[in-house]
């Protein structure tokens, strides 16, 4: 099956942002997050979709901006969160247009990079975190692909989108080789972290 992993986020990044933007349950993850950081930081939410967490963000004093490279949800988040900044970008593309930041906040979005593509993906998220700036990441715990949350059906249609997992032990090795030292294990709510959702946060050395 083709890997329609930007066209599944086009066709539901409506529906997201219907679901999303009430549910706050990343709102401690966040708040634990920016409390890291100096006050008022720029931080990038890489991988935004229609833009809730980066409201979430913006909620706590922070100059925030999204990244995603579904163009549907950029669009819906410019309507939804006009108090941010978002642009079109696929972030294994990354790079300093648009400078640097305190803080990268990197929500189920490198669920999605292969894993002969993540060392690339996290060195250019260290490049453009200034030093002692910090890094989270929420992703599936494990290893290979996780079928269950791949294959989604949209108005009947099965789309794949491929979801990977990955180790801490991995991440902590392919952070380190980008500039990157694990400080810790952030908070989750209970029933993410039983779905085998992880959060962890990096600081740039």
């Amino acid at each position: 099956m083709k890997d329609n992993t930007r066209l599944f986020y086009d066709l539901t990044a409506e529906k997201t942002a219907d679901e999303w933007y009430q549910n706050d349950i990343l709102l401690p993850t966040i708040k634990e997050f920016v409390s890291l950081l100096p006050q008022n930081p720029r931080i990038l939410d890489l991988g935004c979709g229609p833009g809730h967490e980066t409201k979430r963000l913006a909620s706590t004093g922070a100059d925030t901006f999204g990244i995603d490279y579904s163009s549907e949800c950029i669009r819906v988040a410019k309507e939804r969160c006009q108090e941010c900044k978002f642009e079109v970008m696929d972030f294994r593309n990354l790079d300093d247009r648009f400078g640097q930041f305190e803080g990268v906040f990197a929500s189920g979005s490198l669920i999605h990079v292969k894993p002969d593509e993540l060392p690339s993906v996290v060195g250019k998220i260290s490049r453009i975190l200034k030093k002692d700036g910090y890094f989270l990441m929420i992703v599936q715990d494990g290893e290979g692909i996780n079928e269950r949350w791949s294959i989604l059906e949209v108005d009947g249609k099965a789309l794949r989108r491929a979801v990977y997992c990955y180790t801490k032990d991995y991440l902590i090795t392919v952070a380190v080789k980008a500039g990157l030292e694990f400080l810790r294990e952030g908070h989750l709510d209970r029933s993410l972290y039983e779905n085998r959702w992880r959060d962890y946060i990096f600081k740039r050395i």
